[in-house]
């Protein structure tokens, strides 16, 4: 996996570098202020106070202008807007820098370096603003791997990124050198994990199926020294282990390519004595929907493609975590991919399953498949957790996550972002604070949504055949708290319940549901193609976990 050069310049060597004949092609300025702009004492400045004075929107937009003093000639200028609107975010320097850059490759420039002009001094939520705007960068220098394998099929001559290097100065002369050093690390790490996520994201149903999104991860992690893959493809194994998974399965079973997996992904510290926090990631790996024997009508199993996307992003955030090398977290991620395929096998509404705890499962529409084929994943977490609060005595703390592009619902409530719904023990342990703080500074904002009473209602059995209901026959969109009783089904069929706020501390278990389904895909697409990715919530899911 190829990434774009990034390079940190010193105050001297941008001076060196910004002039016309160095070895960038295209300057972009980013800037907050126009006055600022139009003020400084930059080479370029008189050319852009020309411009302005006969178009004033210079300043306020993306413009290309030509000028002889500044590498390849060309010259970009990036307004942010407003930075303290009450609506403003940090999200502004990601816009502005994926138009600027989009702008900057349409001329030709392959080699850009970036100049922040005026970056915010001290506002809150603006604190990772250099981290945004590189993210940004790299988001609309990134090629698909759909492409890629395109680009090398067709024996085009340039396979990859659109920006071969990205160079950038920040005016900010209390910001040391090691700092930006730190800031360029980070990025990386994160990008290199949003790569992995996009990457299986964006292959279509037959590129990306079960087996291929485990024989991608294999060959694009499991060689980091610190993490360790392994693939789960038994049958029988599976049926044992996680039901619910295999009930999803059956119908796919009868194609081998289609065959689900279980991939667990390990990320251990050089030193294990020295780890005080362990996170368990379960992810939903869906590589298509098509809604079962429930069949999704009308248009609605279009870009099912991507109910996969909750897996490939803990993928990737496993991938940005062995980066960056954490020596007081441990993570597990357990993936479960499948396809939920239509057939004479396939599980049906009506049935009742058993869960790996169990639990008798009602099945209410086979096209809420996400929450099981998670429950026994979850499940098979909530049991490590408290066998290793047995064997092990240090104080670690232990929290579990599910992600998942879980429900439409969470779309009709919040439009495109995420939320998420915490138990007892995670509230009181801070977990909520952590996401919502880390979604404002990496700009992937979350809603938090709390469980109540009518969640658990809402699933609670009808009569002595079942344990808990999975859900009902309308689609989550159509129904009350559509994103919120999910969590509360996949608390009673894991068997989490027990292991709340009333429970003895030793047996309190953390647990935090995770819903992407908005955030994970822009929310426009162009003409009748997909909608773009967005690479969520990997930096923020990152960020959470290690307090970045």
């Amino acid at each position: 996996m190829a990434i774009p050069k990034l390079t940190v310049l010193k105050d001297a060597a941008f001076q060196e570098q910004s002039v016309a004949g160095s070895a960038y092609d295209a300057l972009v300025v980013v800037f907050t202020d126009a006055a600022r702009l139009t003020s400084s004492n930059m080479p370029f400045t008189k050319a852009i106070q020309a411009v302005a004075a006969v178009d004033p929107s210079v300043g306020q937009q993306v413009s290309l202008l030509y000028n002889e003093t500044v590498p390849g000639g060309r010259l970009v200028t990036c307004p942010t807007g407003s930075l303290n609107d009450d609506t403003d975010d940090v999200r502004k320097f990601s816009a502005a820098c994926r138009a600027a850059t989009a702008r900057a490759h349409q001329s030709g420039a392959r080699r850009v370096l970036y100049y922040f002009l005026d970056p915010p001094q001290d506002l809150p939520g603006y604190e990772k603003w250099l981290e945004v705007s590189l993210l940004g960068i790299f988001a609309e220098s990134y090629i698909t791997l759909v492409v890629r394998r395109h680009q090398e099929l067709t024996k085009q001559q340039r396979v990859g990124d659109r920006l071969d290097e990205i160079a950038f100065f920040a005016n900010t002369p209390n910001v040391s050198t090691d700092s930006l050093n730190e800031t360029t690390r980070s990025v990386l790490a994160i990008e290199k994990g949003r790569r992995v996520h996009l990457d299986m994201g964006y292959g279509d149903p037959e590129q990306m199926t079960p087996l291929n999104c485990a024989q991608y991860i294999q060959d694009t992690l499991a060689s980091h020294p610190n993490l360790r893959v392994t693939v789960l493809t038994d049958l029988a194994t599976i049926g044992i282990e996680y039901p619910l998974l295999h009930a999803v399965a059956r119908a796919s079973i009868l194609v081998p390519r289609h065959r689900p997996c279980v991939v667990t992904i390990e990320y251990t510290p050089s030193d294990p004595s020295a780890v005080r926090e362990h996170a368990y990631l379960v992810g939903k790996g869906v590589t298509y929907d098509t809604g079962g024997i429930d069949l999704k009508t009308g248009g609605a199993m279009r870009g099912m493609s991507r109910d996969k996307l909750g897996a490939t992003s803990v993928a990737g955030v496993m991938a940005a975590i062995a980066e960056l090398a954490p020596s007081h977290l441990r993570v597990t991620a357990e993936l479960a991919f499948v396809r939920n395929s239509i057939g004479a096998d396939g599980y049906l509404s009506d049935e009742v399953l058993y869960s790996r705890t169990g639990k008798r499962v009602l099945i209410g529409n086979t096209d809420a498949e996400g929450r099981l084929i998670m429950t026994d994943l979850l499940s098979q977490c909530r049991e490590r957790v408290l066998a290793q609060r047995t064997t092990d005595p240090r104080p670690v703390h232990y929290h579990i996550y599910t992600v998942a592009t879980l429900t439409g619902h969470v779309i009709r409530a919040y439009g495109h972002y995420g939320a998420f719904l915490s138990n007892g023990p995670a509230v009181r342990a801070g977990v909520p604070d952590r996401l919502i703080q880390a979604g404002e500074r990496w700009g992937d904002p979350y809603e938090q949504s709390r469980l109540r009473p009518d969640d658990f209602a809402k699933v609670a059995p009808g009569s002595d055949r079942e344990d808990v209901c999975q859900t009902d026959h309308m689609a989550s969109s159509a129904t009350a708290r559509g994103h919120q009783y999910p969590a509360a089904y996949l608390i009673i069929a894991a068997g989490l319940k027990p292991h709340g706020n009333a429970a003895k501390p030793e047996e309190q278990v953390c647990y935090t549901h995770v819903d992407i389904a908005g955030s994970a895909e822009e929310a426009h697409s162009q003409g009748m193609s997909l909608c773009n990715l967005t690479g969520n919530p990997v930096p923020s899911l990152t960020a959470a976990l290690l307090d970045l």
